[in-house]
């Protein structure tokens, strides 16, 4: 399957390139930007047309598919709009992954290199998020980019770190330094999206909990003990985060905010102004439902809806609608909404088949899979995280290298299980 067993010096470097996407990501800039770039020209060096005809199962083709249908769209869109060809940016970076992919598949991917990345990134997140807090006293936690995309970011790496714990606690071998390590990035990546404020993020970590739960409920079921050791952490965590001043403070303005826009419509406020974005955003989507405004048009629609008096001013100096669906709907219509639900569906569907597998690292990699597709649906419901070129590369990334673990590990079983019914055979 692999063609590694040549290239020893690309899988090393593309090894490197993975841990250090992972081990930068919420607290170092440009990086997240330079490793995918990497690996891209990387894939395109290693192209081999018949290799990756070979190698791709239907299953891996639904998966790039999805992506490339998503910047497919935006070509489209792009020039019934007559858009700026930058506007493309964004969404070639989909297309970019799926080419990632065909290497990926192909060459071996250090599952440990993932995993210690992500914990590294989460326990250096967590770190640099208490030092700010309770050192240099700022109430929100924010690194190169907005606390948003730090906070969820850190998330996203407490999750990958949580995937190693998981992947490794079964194994008969395993190493309590290790399981220390990676429950230290989860705890760390947790605390530092606390301290960021990032209510959107907040939101996600039930969604991840239930998950987990779905996912190993029938190990949860034979062992009792494990089950309440589980809910306990869980509550723990809830409690937690409630008697977090950061926390209880963000959530009381969230419902203050809420209730002054219904009661008096209030819209200077953060959630305020939100709800005004998507009452802009549902306006544009029912006078263009099929391709949107487009993006060169939406500050012009902006000002007409704000002319006629059906929104705020306030708007006017926002480029997005801090909702990833209405923001799409908006903007492309029911053709860039389609695209954006494909994107989000197509891997939850992929990754939720495996977690029934017995396999640790496939059914931790199928679980992390979809708790951060899922999360990530959370985190687009108040914030535009496709409308920034960090969000975007969040996205694009990760799943690939849980889907090629997968993979990996899924031949590596599959070839395991030949040479045990080989062996059987000669002893008969």
């Amino acid at each position: 399957m692999f063609i590694a067993s040549n290239h020893s010096i690309l899988s090393s470097s593309i090894t490197v390139a993975i841990f250090f996407y992972l081990a930068t990501l919420a607290i170092v800039p440009a990086v997240y930007g330079y490793a995918p770039a990497f690996l891209l020209l990387a894939a395109l060096g290693c192209w081999r047309t018949r290799e990756i005809a070979m190698v791709m199962n239907r299953r891996d083709r639904v998966f790039a598919l999805a992506f490339l249908l998503y910047g497919m769209v935006y070509v489209v869109l792009t020039l019934w709009h007559q858009d700026n060809m930058s506007s493309f940016d964004r969404p070639s970076r989909f297309v970019a992954a799926a080419i990632i992919l065909t290497m990926l598949l192909r060459v071996p991917v250090t599952a440990r290199a993932v995993f210690a990345g992500a914990a590294i990134g989460a326990i250096a997140s967590g770190v640099f998020a208490v030092y700010e807090v309770f050192v240099s006293g700022v109430a929100r936690v924010s690194s190169f980019d907005n606390a948003i995309y730090f906070g969820n970011g850190a998330l996203i790496l407490a999750l990958v770190s949580l995937t190693g714990l998981f992947a490794e606690l079964p194994k008969p071998g395993r190493r309590r330094s290790l399981l220390l390590f990676y429950g230290l990035g989860s705890v760390g990546g947790v605390a530092a999206l606390l301290l960021s404020g990032t209510r959107g993020g907040w939101l996600a970590l039930p969604v991840i909990a239930l998950v987990g739960l779905w996912a190993y409920r029938g190990v949860l079921i034979r062992r009792p003990r494990l089950l309440a050791l589980a809910l306990v952490i869980i509550a723990t965590l809830g409690v937690v985060a409630g008697n977090m001043k950061i926390v209880s403070d963000r959530v009381d303005v969230a419902m203050s905010e809420a209730r002054s826009y219904f009661t008096e419509h209030r819209v200077g406020t953060s959630v305020g102004l939100r709800l005004e974005m998507w009452k802009a955003g549902a306006l544009m989507f029912s006078a263009h439902p099929v391709t949107g405004v487009g993006e060169s048009q939406f500050h012009s629609e902006l000002q007409s809806l704000v002319a006629d008096g059906k929104i705020d001013g306030g708007l006017l100096t926002f480029r997005h609608l801090h909702n990833q669906f209405v923001d799409h709907a908006a903007k492309g219509g029911l053709l860039a909404l389609a695209a954006l639900l494909l994107v989000f569906v197509v891997p939850v569907m992929l990754f939720w088949r495996y977690l029934s597998s017995t396999e640790p690292t496939i059914k931790a990699c199928a679980f992390a899979g979809v708790a951060f597709t899922l999360s990530f649906v959370v985190f687009c419901l108040t914030q535009g995280m496709f409308s920034r070129n960090l969000g975007v590369m969040m996205y694009v990334i990760l799943p690939l290298f849980l889907w090629a673990i997968i993979r990996q590990s899924e031949a590596e079983d599959a070839d395991g299980q030949s040479s045990a019914l080989v062996s059987s055979r000669r002893l008969v």
